[in-house]
Formats: structure tokens, sequence, C-alpha cells
């Protein structure tokens, strides 16, 4: 019923200071702890976006290769899930400047206008904030892209002929495209992302609750290196919890944190170092 009424929720504003409230309430991990910090290379970044990055990811990896720049919502929402997956500040620093300069930006510019936000982005500028990575209803709700961004979430702000054109450039099968075309259609995002995980990984049942780019990417590794099996595993380690979060937890979010300032408040901090396009 919630997924039902997000248009109009997203059009009330009586109801703007509630949706901002609920970045308060997102109870997952937060992907800020660095476990695996410096063990992504950057020659492999290629890869693991046709085989672990969520469509949404996928989606902006494609178009900072093919355009070799991103609008500000795309670099915020990219280089913050590209932190999650354990890039360092200096991979990410070569990463992005190594990208914008085959494009129309010298070094000299990146260096004045992109180098402080991604560095402000890793807490080495600013308020010193470890800022996290966005959740999927985050990426849902707030800031849908316009003409010449790649932000967002494909199930939720694209046109359905455009998604399953895509769908169909990424090989996923008639029948899954029509699964994935269904749900959208219910206004099921989520339940599209995790039906577009089990046709890429060739599984029945991914057997949790999908809620953030970041998670889709750790248990897409784990899947892929047979570090686990999803239903055993997680029917022994608090599978519980993970059914508490609804498949469409309309209810949760994950803005940036920190125990010293809002997350609202430092959400508006990062987005003033990513306004230039």
């Amino acid at each position: 019923l919630t997924a039902r009424s997000l248009p109009s929720i997203q059009s009330d504003e009586r109801l703007q200071p509630l949706l901002n409230h609920l970045s308060h309430s997102y109870i997952g991990p937060d992907y800020s702890v660095q476990k695996n910090t410096g063990k992504i290379s950057l020659e492999q970044i290629d890869a693991l976006s046709v085989k672990s990055f969520p469509l949404c990811m996928r989606q902006l990896h494609k178009a900072l290769r093919d355009n070799h720049h991103l609008r500000h919502g795309g670099r915020m929402q990219y280089g913050l899930f590209l932190k999650g997956i354990g890039l360092t500040l200096e991979q990410a620093l070569e990463f992005w400047k190594k990208e914008f300069i085959r494009g129309k930006v010298d070094a000299d510019k990146f260096d004045k206008g992109y180098a402080y936000s991604i560095r402000h982005s890793y807490g080495k500028e600013g308020k010193r904030t470890d800022y996290t990575p966005y959740s999927c209803m985050k990426i849902i709700m707030s800031n849908p892209p316009s003409q010449g961004d790649y932000h967002g979430c494909p199930f939720r702000h694209s046109d359905p002929d455009l998604l399953k054109q895509k769908l169909q450039s990424y090989k996923i099968p008639p029948s899954g495209i029509t699964q994935i075309l269904e749900l959208v259609k219910g206004m099921h995002y989520q339940l599209a992302c995790q039906k577009y995980f089990e046709l890429t990984h060739e599984v029945d049942d991914i057997g949790f609750s999908l809620n953030h780019p970041n998670q889709y990417f750790t248990e897409s590794q784990k899947l892929l290196s047979g570090g686990r099996e999803l239903k055993k595993e997680l029917s022994n380690s608090g599978n519980s919890q993970q059914k508490s979060n609804s498949q469409e937890s309309m209810n949760s979010d994950s803005a940036p944190t920190s125990s010293n300032t809002t997350p609202d408040a430092e959400l508006e901090g990062l987005e003033a170092y990513f306004t230039e396009d």
C-alpha cells in the first residue's frame, strides 16, 4: 500500500519534514566501516560493474566511462558507493581524475574544482564527517534525475521502454524482463532490483531483503566467490532482523550519519561541495 502511495507522498509538500526525518530510522549497516579498504583495485572496477553492481551503479559507471563526466548527483551517489565497496581516498582521486581528464576537464581544473569534494566525502576536509553511501530508499525518494543526469533508481526513474531496452542489452531473458516490468508497474522497485539480482546471478531466491546498493555488492561477491549459501547462512545469523525490514520498506532511508551532526545537515554540507557540473 505504501509503495502505491509513493508518487503522491513525494508530491505532498506537507510530508516533506516527515520524509526528511526518515533518514534517522534506517537501522541497517551504513557501510561506513571500511573493512575491505584497499582490497578493490581500480583495474577491477569495470568487471565488477558487470558482475556485482546493482543496476543504478552499473548505469552510473557506464555513463562515466562513456561521457568521462558525471554531474553532481551522479558523483555523490556513485562516489559514496565506491567508497563503501573499499576504494581508498587515494584510489578515488586517481579514478575520478583519470576519467575526467579523458573528457573536457584538464588536470588543473580537476584539482581545483573536484578533488576537494572527494576529500570532503572521505572526511578529510570541512567538518571531517565520514559520509556514508546512500540506501535504496534514499535513492528512490530524493533528487530525481533530470536531463543529463544518470543518478537515481533505474526501476523508479526510467521510462519503462528505456528500462526494457537496457535490460535487453544486459542479456536479461525476456521472461525475466517481463517479471521486472510487472514489479515496476506495481511500484515495487526494490523487489524489481532483487529480481535483477536473481536473474544476473542465476539464483531462484536471494533469501534476504535488499535495501542498500552496497549490500547488493557484498552479497553478490559472497555468492560469486562461493563464500556462502544465502538461505542457509541467513537462517542461522539473524534472518529475523532481515524479515523485520519489509521488502517494500518505504519507511527506511540512509543519509550520511555522524555522532556530532544530524544527517540532513551533513548531506547539505556534502552537497555544497558537489554543486559544480
